[in-house]
């Protein structure tokens, strides 16, 4: 895939599928149970955990780490 002429494939990094299930479960509660927006889910490509933040001032950072546990 062509991204502003960058080829996304071989540049982009994908999350675990732990990650993917514990961001699912995540996104649900924040949104359908606490009813929270939620602003960015970016991958780290440093420590590859998922950031998440969230809230209605944007005051909940979560991160999910490649073993699909969370952190405050």
């Amino acid at each position: 895939m062509q991204l502003l002429g960058v080829d996304c494939d071989r540049c982009m990094r994908e999350p675990t599928a732990e990650q993917l299930r514990s961001l699912y479960r995540l996104c649900h509660l924040l949104t359908n149970v606490m009813f929270h927006p939620i602003h960015i889910v970016r991958l780290d490509e440093r420590t590859l955990n998922l950031f998440i933040l969230a809230g209605q001032s944007e005051e909940i950072e979560l991160e999910i780490q490649p073993d699909g546990s969370i952190e405050p």
